[in-house]
């Protein structure tokens, strides 16, 4: 096995995290930028239908396949950043989501890789906001 000699740094785990609400609000296509080679997401949801298609992304280029798929069945909807925090190779982001003038929040969990960038993702969403 193999030591990670290059501990994760905090300004590139930021770089990350600071752009995760701005792919999920506007372009997904940051997720090539900001997701590393062995990313996974894990989401605690289903979508409306009762489908997981999250379950399938594999890759950061899933995910921008994913993201737009989001993007048209989600028009509009919003994030908002709470609070987060950043502790060597893991982070953590609370949100709220604004969507038809309904308010929820959510928290996602982060693992980070050595160069910064999202290797696993775990996203559970609430009914109230984080805000309260």
């Amino acid at each position: 096995m193999t030591e990670n000699t290059k501990p994760t740094t905090v300004s590139t785990a930021r770089q990350s995290l600071d752009l995760w609400l701005t792919m999920w609000n506007t372009d997904g296509e940051i997720a090539r930028q900001i997701c590393a080679d062995d990313f996974r997401i894990h989401f605690a949801v289903t979508e409306r239908d009762g489908s997981t298609p999250a379950d399938d992304i594999r890759t950061a280029e899933d995910f921008v396949q994913y993201l737009a798929w989001w993007h048209e069945q989600n028009p509009g909807v919003v994030f908002t950043g709470v609070a987060d925090a950043i502790d060597g190779i893991h982070g953590r982001l609370l949100w709220d989501v604004d969507a038809d003038g309904n308010r929820a929040g959510g928290v996602d969990v982060f693992d980070f890789a050595p160069d910064g960038r999202v290797r696993r993702v775990w996203s559970v969403g609430g009914q109230r906001s984080m805000r309260s």
